[in-house]
C-alpha cells in the first residue's frame, strides 16, 4: 500500500487562506455599507492590555459588528469587549459579571445584562458577533453569525460614542478578556436583520478560490492508492 504524504503546510496554507479571504470579503462589504467607524486589524489581548479605538459619532439606535474570540475561563470572572472615554458606565461584554460564559451589556450602577440564550455563549471560536441598540425601547438584539439569537427589552444603557478602547475596564485592569478581536464596525443606526445577515455571510461564506483550495487540500490527505 502506497500512501500520500501530505505536508502540514499546505494544511495551515488551506486553512489560514481561507480565514483571511473570509475577513477581506467581509472589509468589502462594509466598505460601501455607510459604517460609522471600523478596525480592520485584528487586535490580540491577554486579559490586561487595551486597543485603542475610536467608536465614531453614535447617539440612539445603534449597531456594533465584532469578529471575535476567546476564552472566557482562563479571562476570569468577566471581560470587556469595548467601551469608550465619553459614557464609560456603558460597557460591551464578551463575557458577563461574573463568571456567567456569556455575552452582555453592562450600565454601570444600574445593571448587568446577561444574554441566556443558548446561543449567546462567549465565543470559543471566531464568531460575527451584533449588537443592535434601539433607544426608544431600551433593546439590545443579539445576533450570532448573522442569526437573531438574544433580546433584552426595557434596559438602560448608551452605546459606546466616540474615542475609548477595546479589550478591558484599562489598561493594566482586572476586567480583560482573553482573545482576539479580528474586526470592529459601528453603525449609528438599527440595521436591518437582512443586513447584519448579508454582513456576517460576507465573512463566513469564503470566496471560490479559497474553496477550491481548501477542497484540494482534503481530498489530497484522503487520497491513498491501494
Amino acid at each position: 500500500m502506497i500512501k500520500k504524504i501530505i505536508p502540514v503546510g499546505i494544511l495551515l496554507l488551506a486553512t489560514s487562506s481561507l480565514h483571511g479571504a473570509s475577513l477581506a470579503a467581509y472589509d468589502t462589504a462594509i466598505a460601501g455599507s455607510g459604517f460609522t467607524a471600523r478596525s480592520t486589524t485584528a487586535a490580540t489581548f491577554d486579559g490586561s492590555n487595551i486597543e485603542l479605538f475610536d467608536f465614531g459619532a453614535i447617539s440612539g439606535d445603534a449597531t456594533f459588528e465584532f469578529i471575535l474570540s476567546g476564552d472566557p475561563v482562563a479571562g476570569g470572572n468577566n471581560g470587556y469587549i469595548g467601551r469608550a472615554d465619553s459614557n464609560a458606565g456603558n460597557s460591551l461584554r464578551y463575557e458577563q459579571w461574573a463568571d456567567t460564559g456569556a455575552l452582555g451589556f453592562t450600565r454601570a450602577g444600574v445593571a448587568d445584562n446577561t444574554f441566556s440564550a443558548p446561543g449567546a455563549a462567549s465565543p470559543t471560536e471566531d464568531t460575527h458577533v451584533t449588537y443592535r441598540w434601539t433607544q426608544a425601547t431600551g433593546t439590545m438584539d443579539l445576533f450570532i453569525n448573522g442569526a437573531a439569537t438574544d433580546s433584552i427589552a426595557g434596559a438602560t444603557f448608551e452605546m459606546p460614542t466616540g474615542p475609548g478602547h477595546l479589550g478591558n475596564v484599562s489598561d493594566g485592569g482586572n476586567e480583560g478578556m482573553i482573545g482576539t478581536i479580528s474586526r470592529v464596525t459601528t453603525f449609528n443606526s438599527a440595521l436591518s436583520d437582512s443586513d447584519i445577515l448579508s454582513h456576517s455571510n460576507a465573512w463566513s461564506i469564503p470566496e471560490p478560490s479559497s474553496l477550491l483550495l481548501s477542497g484540494l487540500a482534503a481530498l489530497a490527505l484522503l487520497g491513498r492508492r491501494r
